[in-house]
């Protein structure tokens, strides 16, 4: 039993009988995506439906995934520690399917310019290096919890140019 299955669990134990449900798969859902790039780095405003409660208690595997789709494969992915990593992935081209997610937490290198910055009640906020390119781009959330890959739906958005 994953984690969060675990946690879940433990929380309907607890909870009065009339309350009781079984476990599910958290549900990941982008509704809406903005960009603002002034002349430095990008903000990307990410809103949707995720567990945010959980996302503060549990040691919570939600991974961001933002990609350029205009000019390339290149992308930057982040967790929950404010950590990312950038990289190029072809693969990714057609959109990101649960194999490629589990590809992705092996690769890409450390980037301090890019770092998740707001973590609200259906809101994300992440910062872009200034080189993130402008054009189209894409973001999708994904949870990879014991070898499970829950994905959410693809939003697709424009990253301005510079000022």
């Amino acid at each position: 039993m994953n984690r969060f299955r675990q946690a879940l669990a433990m929380a309907l134990l607890l909870t009065p009988a009339f309350a009781w449900g079984s476990p599910t798969d958290p549900v990941l859902a982008l509704t809406g995506a903005r960009s603002a790039r002034g002349s430095g780095p990008v903000l990307v405003q990410l809103e949707g439906s995720f567990p945010d409660a959980d996302l503060v208690q549990l040691a919570y595997p939600l991974q961001i995934v933002v990609r350029e789709t205009t000019s390339g494969a290149g992308y930057i992915r982040f967790d929950l520690s404010g950590a990312a990593v950038i990289g190029s992935a072809a693969e990714l081209a057609d959109g990101l399917d649960p194999d490629e997610a589990l590809a992705l937490l092996g690769q890409g290198s450390p980037e301090p310019d890019a770092q998740l910055v707001h973590l609200g009640l259906r809101r994300l906020e992440v910062l872009l290096p200034a080189s993130f390119p402008a054009g189209g781009a894409e973001a999708q959330l994904f949870v990879v919890d014991e070898g499970e890959v829950i994905l959410s739906n693809p939003i697709v958005f424009e990253i301005g140019g510079l000022p």
